[in-house]
Formats: structure tokens, sequence, C-alpha cells
């Protein structure tokens, strides 16, 4: 700051002008400056978005408590257990408050690769643009082949049963910014709990720029979504709204996301 105005007072030295306007220059120039570092220090090193509504989604969540008794992802007997009204029974048999199409997801954050913090709810927005949330391990072979096939454009993910030729538009959507991909990481390579390392070790091997990768550190996404194949990709709408919930897979996801933007340009 005092280099700018030292600056500001270098240049009324050489412009005429009077006591006022230069004083008014000068405060233009300052305040200019103060508004660029605010929005610097709030930027993150991935140049991720930000959104400054969040307060919008929070207040009308019903997944907004996490914590036990009648959180998301907490023990249950029956619906009026849970803050979501929607007990179930899990596949091993323990009965669980569980998300479900058309609630909020999650207010998650979580460490990315370059260390910072990140709010999920940052993806949020008022441009229309889809959110698809992957979660997946370091020992996962199938979230390798995707990650690579983001990255580098490798075919082998394409060899797959599962694979569809129309999901290589997905790949030009979020290259093209017009919509969000995370990687979620909630275990490394030796099934111990994601740590920055297993975050900052995968982004250097598929180098992303488009693609946040965020530790789950507690697996507390994990508890929630409880996925039983990965990759598990889930869809969100622009406003955190779950509009296809996936433990298993990512063509549930994919196909509606494709379909969306299909009807929406007819």
């Amino acid at each position: 700051m005092k280099k700018v105005i030292a600056m500001c007072l270098k240049c009324q030295k050489r412009l005429k002008m009077n006591k006022f306007n230069r004083n008014i220059i000068i405060l233009s120039i300052a305040l200019s400056f103060l508004f660029s570092q605010d929005d610097n220090e709030n930027r993150y090193s991935g140049n991720w978005p930000t959104y400054n509504n969040k307060e919008s989604i929070l207040n009308t969540s019903n997944t907004n408590k996490l914590d036990c008794p009648n959180g998301i992802g907490c023990e249950c007997y029956l619906n009026k257990d849970c803050i979501n009204s929607n007990c179930v029974k899990h596949l091993k048999g323990d009965r669980y408050c569980a998300i479900q199409n058309g609630d909020t997801f999650p207010h998650f954050k979580a460490i990315d690769q370059f260390e910072d913090i990140v709010d999920i709810y940052d993806f949020a927005n008022d441009e229309g643009k889809y959110i698809l949330v992957e979660m997946g391990a370091g020992w996962c072979s199938p979230c390798h082949s995707l990650a690579s096939w983001f990255a580098y454009n490798e075919e082998e993910i394409k060899t797959k049963p599962f694979w569809r030729d129309r999901y290589n538009k997905v790949k030009e959507l979020v290259e093209n910014g017009d919509i969000y991909f995370i990687t979620i990481l909630y275990e490394d390579e030796f099934r111990d709990n994601a740590t920055f390392d297993t975050v900052y070790e995968w982004y250097d091997t598929y180098p992303d720029d488009a693609i946040p990768v965020l530790a789950d550190e507690n697996k507390l996404l994990h508890k929630i979504i409880r996925p039983t194949g990965i990759p598990a990709v889930t869809l969100l709408s622009p406003k955190m709204e779950i509009i296809t919930l996936s433990s298993r897979g990512f063509n549930h996801a994919f196909d509606k996301l494709l379909d969306i933007l299909e009807e929406n340009n007819e």
C-alpha cells in the first residue's frame, strides 16, 4: 500500500491538477488496490470458483446436520430419527440416515491437491453448471482409468463393458468449464485414510487443472454415501441438490447429465 501511495504522489507531481482532483485519484487507486488484494486472498490456488451465496443453500438444506444423533450417516431405526426423514437399511444390515435424490448435498470441506481447504459449496453457481462428484480411492483401478482418460485421453476406460461413446461429451464439458467434476478420495493405495499426500500424488500422476482432488480424511462422505463400487459418481444441480445419487459406477450420473443437457438444447 505504501508503494501504491508513493506512486500516486509521484504521478501527481507530473500532472497539473488541483488538490481535490489529485486526492480523488489517489483514493480511487488505493481502493482498487485493496479490493484486488482481497480478491487474491479469497481465490483458491487451483483457481476453483467461489460462491458468495452459500448461506441460501445452508438455510434451505435438509442435510445440514452431520453429527449424531439424527444427522446424515448416523444410526437410526425410523425415518423420524433422521434430519431428512430417510432411515434406510444398508447392505451390511445396519440402518442409517441416508441421503437421497432431492436432498441437498452435505456441506463438505476438505484439503485439496494444493493444500487449500476447499468448501464444496463454492462450486454452487448461478450459471447453470452441473456438478459431478466422484468418490474414489488410491487402490481403485477403474478410478485410475477414469482419471487417466480425463488427464491424458487414454482409452483404457473405453474398453470396459460399461462404457458408452456418448460419455466423450462429459470430458469436453469439463475441459471447457461448462460443468464441474470433483474427485474425492477416501483411501490411499494401502487402504489407509486419505491425506494431503494422497491427493497431491493423485494430481501429480493425473495433472488435470480442471479437476479438484479432495481428501475425505475422516471418511465423512464415505460414511454418508457408503459406496459399494468405485468410482461412484453423483450428479448435483447448480444449487447442490442431488439429482442422481450413485453408490456404484458413473453410468447413472453421466447418462442423466447428458439427457438433461440434450433436453435443454431441444
